[in-house]
């Protein structure tokens, strides 16, 4: 009797022991043909907590603003303008996240267009959230800041120039997609208004006009998430 306890308690003892080990077997060599099944996306929780940055080009297009006219200071002929800008930059923003939907950073662009009467540095806070933490994650950013002129002017006969900048709003929505944890790239339209104290209209190097000007934007961004 007590060799067959002894040899029922180390028949469990082996069994149990392998119910924990897992028996690895070689993988089956692939025949002429065979096609092996398609491998499932993994599953890649982005961080959402601690210091994030985001880089992005930024490429923006101007399709509504304020027009108006001034007068050519030497002949007295009153001159309509319209400006269509296309703006064309770098996107920088760092801050710190606390939750997957909550994030506050400091951020700056740095645009330029082809005339040279546009360019400028937009300084703004962002406010960011995700609403996801799979690999692909829907995402919003609400900027509010202050945009910096070059004070760069187009070489034209009748110029513009940037005299002040002014406050400037965006608002963006886009997606993230995650390549490591740490890692991702995004992708986002948006808008953006910029609201100038003083836009400076000439003719012949001389200022005819300085004036508020308001513009609204449409904007497009790609870039990463780290």
């Amino acid at each position: 009797m007590k060799k067959f306890f002894f040899s029922l308690l180390l028949l469990v003892g082996l069994s149990a022991r392998a119910a924990v080990v897992p028996v690895t077997e070689p993988a089956p060599a692939q025949q002429p043909g065979f096609m092996a099944p398609a491998r499932t996306m993994d599953h890649i929780e982005f961080k959402y907590y601690g210091f994030y940055c985001v880089v992005d080009y930024t490429n923006m297009f101007c399709f509504t603003h304020f027009s108006g006219q001034y007068m050519e200071p030497n002949t007295g002929q009153i001159i309509g303008f319209h400006d269509n800008y296309h703006l064309n930059g770098v996107t920088a923003v760092a801050g710190w996240q606390w939750r997957k939907e909550t994030a506050l950073g400091l951020g700056f662009s740095y645009l330029n267009d082809p005339m040279k009467s546009f360019s400028q540095i937009p300084v703004f806070l962002e406010f960011r959230s995700h609403f996801l933490r799979s690999r692909i994650t829907p995402f919003t950013s609400l900027q509010l800041g202050y945009t910096i002129p070059f004070g760069s002017k187009n070489l034209a006969e009748e110029y513009t120039r940037i005299d002040r900048g002014g406050i400037m709003f965006a608002f963006n929505i886009g997606g993230r997609f995650a390549i490591r944890p740490k890692f991702g790239i995004n992708i986002y339209v948006g808008y953006q208004l910029v609201n100038l104290d003083s836009v400076e209209r000439g003719f012949g190097g001389v200022a005819s006009t300085r004036m508020s000007e308001l513009y609204d934007n449409i904007r497009f961004g790609l870039g990463v998430n780290f």
